[in-house]
């Protein structure tokens, strides 16, 4: 037996969302389907509009994980019995869509929560799919009875079917005099500001591709759009408003998507917020805490109120101990509101390190845990200020390459979204090393600050937190931070690449993006902080 209930819920930004359980797909294993929603937007006349919908299509099947495995870039998952025919969700003949895996809930321990994966083949009983944009590549680390939803992908024919022409969008008479066009962005392309990578207009009933040329073009309608990514809508020559009507399943689960980052230079990344109901910031999930947002990086958004051509964005927002706005350094925008189903850029810093993950939960699904937004390491460097060293939860190690004094001395500060409160906390040593609380926590507001001593080099010790609550959810909660004076590249090795560049910053202002290289907390960045890396060269973390 399956509940059925009925929500209703309005907003200023879009119209109306309204859900409604449905009955089951048909399944291997029993499941409630997720609610449904509509929401209307505004494609404005003589503009683009940033368009995500905030809703996937309905799953075609749901069922539990037997087993799940990875060769090289592909990745295999069994679920029990033989419930498909062969190519069942391979696109062709008759078959008009493309499909993803979406992998979970996952409860204890387990990993790839929220992932997906563009289905390239399935056997009566497995799927194979495509892993190449995966963090480890290694499916294995799904445990047994997962949940895994097989969804179609959203296309240019699904989100504006040919009966919707002259409802939802203009079609073009005489290309290439273009009157509603949709805009791909390029989620591949190194740097920013990226050209489009494709662009629609529906014309003599179909959708054709702008590259395709206008000598019989063929009919793309069945094209896939990315699950988490989004499409501008520009309506001209004579295109008026017309109201997109999204109708599809609320995602009532976690996403996880991936951020990539170049080696030298920025790099865009666009998405979607793929929740039908405005968010605020700090409840977006984007974080330091997972090194999802960092900072350096930069979020972007776009105004769909404003009626322009090749928009810029009119918002940008960093993390610098808390949510900023540009042009309003200081002020805390933790509580500023993404509205639904947002299409935003999020711009991460140069780094070398493997892709993010942004693990996006919906706000509408009571938590089941309290993670702070960052945990950081922080110091004050003579008349420069105070800076902090991002500690994530998961992926890449933070490290500690500043010097802790004589004593030993570190300070660790938790940053949540609420004022929280805290039963105790404690210290655990890494490997060979030693450290211990200096006094009890400080609990002010959202922040939890503790005070190191003792602590010893060249050790991950972690920090523990019991019961922090924010008077909805308690969660304990463990942190790795690790400590290696000298380590100012972050790569758990000092060396000569340390040297060198502490000795290229010698002379430089102490500011936000060379900090880690005054490891004597002087404010200065000269010869002494170039000896004090030379003498910890050869050191590492255990």
């Amino acid at each position: 037996m399956h509940s059925s209930k009925r929500f209703l819920l309005t907003f200023s930004t879009v119209a109306a969302f309204v859900i409604v359980l449905c009955t089951p797909t048909a399944a291997e294993v029993t499941v409630t389907t997720d609610p449904v929603g509509l929401t209307t937007t505004a494609l404005l006349g003589n503009s683009d509009t940033y368009v995500s919908i905030p809703f996937t299509r309905s799953p075609e099947f749901i069922a539990g994980i037997s087993s799940a495995a990875t060769s090289g870039t592909t990745g295999i998952i069994t679920v029990a019995g033989n419930p498909w025919t062969a190519n069942q969700f391979v696109y062709g003949g008759t078959q008009h869509n493309h499909y993803y895996a979406l992998i979970g809930p996952i409860s204890g321990t387990g990993t790839k929560e929220g992932h997906t994966y563009l289905i390239t083949g399935n056997g009566s009983g497995t799927l194979i799919v495509d892993a190449s944009h995966d963090d480890s590549r290694n499916l294995s680390t799904i445990p047994a009875n997962t949940q895994v939803q097989v969804i179609p992908y959203w296309t240019p024919a699904t989100v504006f079917p040919a009966s919707d022409a002259g409802v939802s969008f203009t079609p073009t008479s005489s290309p290439p005099t273009y009157q509603t066009l949709l805009r791909i962005p390029n989620y591949s392309a190194p740097g920013v500001n990226q050209p489009y990578a494709a662009e629609y207009y529906f014309n003599n009933g179909a959708w054709r591709l702008v590259t395709d040329g206008f000598n019989n073009p063929p009919d793309r309608r069945d094209d896939p759009f990315l699950s988490d990514g989004y499409f501008v809508v520009r309506n001209a020559n004579g295109a008026p408003t017309l109201p997109l009507r999204a109708f599809g399943s609320v995602l009532m689960k976690k996403t996880a998507v991936p951020f990539f980052a170049a080696q030298t230079g920025k790099q865009d990344n666009p998405v979607s917020m793929i929740r039908p109901v405005d968010v605020p910031l700090d409840a977006t999930g984007l974080a330091p805490i997972d090194n999802s947002f960092i900072q350096n990086d930069q979020l972007l958004l776009f105004n769909n109120a404003r009626r322009q051509f090749d928009k810029h964005p009119y918002r940008t927002y960093t993390y610098n101990d808390g949510w900023r706005l540009a042009g309003d350094p200081i002020g805390d925008h933790g509580k500023d509101v993404i509205p639904a189903g947002a299409a935003m850029i999020v711009r991460k810093a140069a780094s070398s390190g493997a892709p993010v993950f942004w693990i996006n939960s919906p706000t509408y699904v009571t938590a089941t845990s309290l993670l702070p937004l960052q945990a950081a390491s922080r110091k004050t460097h003579a008349g420069a200020g105070r800076f902090d060293i991002n500690m994530p939860r998961v992926g890449a190690k933070g490290i500690e390459p500043r010097t802790g004094g004589t004593s030993g001395d570190h300070q660790i500060m938790f940053t949540f979204a609420n004022n929280v409160s805290l039963t105790s906390a404690s210290v655990t040593p890494g490997q060979n090393g030693a450290g211990a609380l200096a006094g009890p926590p400080i609990v002010n507001g959202k922040r939890i600050i503790l005070n190191l001593t003792g602590v010893t080099n060249q050790q991950v010790l972690t920090v523990n937190l019991t019961g922090a609550s924010d008077g909805l959810v308690s969660s304990d909660l463990a942190i790795p931070i690790g400590i290696l004076a000298g380590d100012t590249n972050a790569d758990q090795l000092v060396n000569v690449k340390d040297v060198n560049r502490t000795k290229a910053a010698s002379g430089r202002v102490v500011n936000s993006s060379n900090f880690q290289l005054d490891v004597n907390l002087d404010g200065q960045i000269n010869v002494d902080d170039t000896n004090f890396v030379k003498s910890f060269s050869g050191t590492s973390l255990p």
